[in-house]
């Protein structure tokens, strides 16, 4: 390697460590966040009414939205909310047939969508991502999972299996015992928690590595 190579590659992992410094996670505000899910709610409610001939469903805001732990990165400002769909009464026998259910949702979100300026719903591998764009830059998303629960108590999700072009009911391992740990923690230590969930978010994104949300939840809830 020639010494104005190594100086071109010094300069690059300079540019990127200063892009690291300026592209951090922040907390959301939690006014914009409530602003949002009333926005995301509303359009729910109008995909429930556009699907009634076919179920009666419940809606519900999960992930961090629900439980207060919404971040942003500093250099858009973009954020996303994730929802839950549980269906609960199946009036023309759909449930065997995953895929025309999630294309019926698919289909109801997409009547409603430039109403709302987002764009068409995307058919992501277990979710449907709703985005709103502005000036080319994604400002704000949400993704809505379709679930059932069977008569043991288990969850299912619709997904999507890429390599063979399949719809299933994907079970959802149960979240009762993190969820009750989550609820002494947050009476107790949750200034703390905050705190280092953040701290684990952006120590993630300096190194490169995407991880979900949830699972760096989990990994913080690992170290109380």
């Amino acid at each position: 390697m020639k010494d104005n190579d190594v100086t071109s590659y010094q300069e690059l992992l300079d540019v990127m460590g200063r892009l690291q410094e300026v592209i951090m996670f922040q907390y959301a505000k939690q006014s914009e966040v409530k602003e949002l899910s009333k926005l995301c709610e509303e359009m729910l409610r109008k995909v429930q009414s556009k699907v009634k001939e076919y179920f009666t469903l419940e809606i519900r805001l999960i992930g961090s939205g629900a439980k207060k732990l919404v971040t942003q990165n500093t250099q858009d400002g973009a954020f996303d909310l994730d929802y839950n769909i549980i269906l609960q009464r199946d009036k023309q026998n759909l449930l065997n047939n995953p895929q025309k259910i999630k294309q019926i949702f698919i289909n109801a979100f997409n009547e409603i969508a430039l109403e709302y300026r987002f764009k068409y719903a995307n058919d992501s591998t277990s979710v449907i991502t709703v985005r709103l764009v502005t000036n080319n830059k994604l400002t704000f998303s949400f993704d809505v999972a379709i679930i059932v629960e069977d008569n043991n108590g288990t969850f299912h999700r619709i997904t999507f299996d890429k390599s063979t072009s399949r719809y299933f009911w994907n079970e959802i391992k149960q979240s009762r015992d993190y969820l009750a740990k989550f609820q002494q923690i947050k009476s107790e230590y949750w200034i703390e928690f905050k705190e280092r969930y953040l701290e684990l978010k952006n120590i993630h994104l300096k190194r490169g590595v995407h991880m979900k949300s949830f699972s760096v939840f989990l990994e913080t809830l690992n170290e109380f």
